[in-house]
């Protein structure tokens, strides 16, 4: 579900560019010291932004290393080192991996359940080092997506507010898991806003295969057909309304450990996620989805 929350690269400064990508790095690094090699796999965009986001709200000011990198041998690259931050964005990687694969054995068939099975063969190890640092957590993320699926499953549950709502709450616990006060109100705001709108951007750009293939999409339960051009109108300015809420909660920060941290921040909130939102709405069948390893 995930692939959807990245800069307007080319409305970023080089500088904030860089810290950007020395977050993805530093990340990645993590995710392999923490929650082994496998969980690097399923680094996505996504987690960075909740990286720049806790570690914004937690006060942590980057540590940029240089690097070499066995995928770019031939120059030295920038990372953000090991933090507490950072290694716990690593864990609700991993957990939130985990949870959806757990999802996917109980509810698909056929080859999406054998995928399913052998991915968690790769990412059974990093959930279990995750669940023993944060036990409630991961507790919360299965109970979420096990309410997520009865909804998606009963058919008299014609709307999309209500599976998205669940979303949202599952991310909003992401976001702030650990934090306190201000931090946390603020970190949950964001993470519900954004859980929201990822989920109701995936229904708009997974709609048109949902309708071929006969598959649940909350779009297609809400309209009972495919939307009219008035109607992915209302579903535009839905997506507009809910960032609206994500917005909001950032600009109640008051303080940031370094100024890219708030340009990241804010490109991705003001500008990309609005872009992709006008791509998927305009030509749901041209994914801008993005989920593999930056190169």
């Amino acid at each position: 579900m995930f692939g959807y929350v990245r800069t307007a690269t080319a409305e970023l400064r080089l500088r904030d560019y860089e810290c950007y990508r020395a977050y993805y790095c530093g990340l990645c690094k993590t995710m392999g010291s923490c929650t082994g090699q496998c969980s690097r796999l399923s680094l996505s965009y996504d987690f960075v932004f909740l990286a720049a986001v806790r570690c914004t709200l937690a006060g942590e000011e980057p540590d940029v290393r240089n690097f070499r990198c066995l995928l770019h041998p031939t120059r030295r690259r920038k990372r953000v080192k090991k933090s507490p931050q950072l290694a716990y964005c690593a864990d609700a990687s991993a957990l939130l991996a985990a949870a959806k694969i757990d999802d996917d054995l109980a509810d698909e068939r056929g080859f999406r359940r054998v995928r399913a099975f052998f991915r968690r063969l790769f990412f059974g190890g990093a959930a279990r080092r995750a669940r023993r640092r944060h036990p409630e957590l991961a507790k919360k993320l299965s109970d979420d997506l096990a309410r997520l699926r009865e909804i998606e499953k009963n058919a008299s549950v014609a709307s999309a507010d209500e599976p998205a709502e669940v979303f949202g709450g599952l991310l909003s616990s992401i976001f702030s898991e650990g934090l306190d006060g201000n931090a946390a109100r603020i970190a949950a705001a964001i993470g519900d806003a954004v859980g929201r709108w990822i989920y109701l951007a995936d229904a708009a750009d997974d709609l048109a295969d949902d309708a071929k293939k006969g598959r649940y999409n909350p779009l297609l339960r809400l309209f009972g057909r495919e939307p009219t051009d008035g109607e992915w109108e209302s579903i535009r300015l839905g997506l507009s309304a809910t960032l609206f809420r994500a917005q909001r909660a950032f600009e109640l920060i008051d303080s940031f450990p370094c100024p890219e941290l708030r340009e990241i921040i804010a490109n991705i909130l003001y500008i990309g996620l609005p872009k992709t939102a006008e791509k998927l709405t305009h030509a749901p069948q041209n994914s801008p989805k993005e989920t593999t390893h930056e190169s």
